[in-house]
């Protein structure tokens, strides 16, 4: 138990700017993750990073794709790779579900918005959008799946 400590407070100081959820997937009521539930018998643990928007990036309603979210797509996969990393040298499985230059459509539930709203960070609302209280809809999302026993927020 002391040694997953420690692993969570190496994540938590290296997301200490960011948004930081586990999600213990096993336990999900969502019907979207049931269907992946044989996935997540590998990997029972969702960690959530968010980075939060420029405000004048969440205004944009027309082309999403811009360059501010493009950068924090990279600092994601560079955070996610990292820690996926870190867990590989400890003895864990991992998967770091990559972001894409798109952002997710609004009406699409992606596993990002899933794992993000299972470890408490945010509500999914019925048009798809995952709402924070701290900064709204204006979070993008990296998520890495992992065996490491880490505690889970809906633990």
């Amino acid at each position: 138990m002391e040694f997953e400590n420690t692993i969570r407070k190496i994540i938590e100081k290296e997301c200490e700017d960011y948004f930081l959820g586990i999600a213990d997937l096993s336990l999900a009521e969502n019907d979207i993750l049931k269907q992946y539930e044989s996935f997540f018998d590998e990997y029972p643990r969702a960690i959530s990073i968010g980075i939060t928007l420029p405000y004048t990036a969440t205004r944009k309603t027309v082309d999403k794709n811009t360059k501010v979210y493009n950068e924090t797509n990279q600092q994601l996969n560079a955070i996610t790779v990292s820690l996926s990393k870190l867990l590989q040298r400890n003895g864990y499985k991992t998967l770091s579900i990559p972001k894409t230059e798109k952002v997710d459509d609004n009406n699409f539930i992606s596993l990002h918005k899933l794992a993000a709203n299972v470890a408490n960070l945010g509500k999914i609302e019925k048009n798809g959008l995952l709402i924070t209280p701290e900064a709204g809809s204006g979070v993008n999302w990296g998520t890495i799946l992992t065996d490491a026993p880490l505690e889970a927020a809906n633990q």
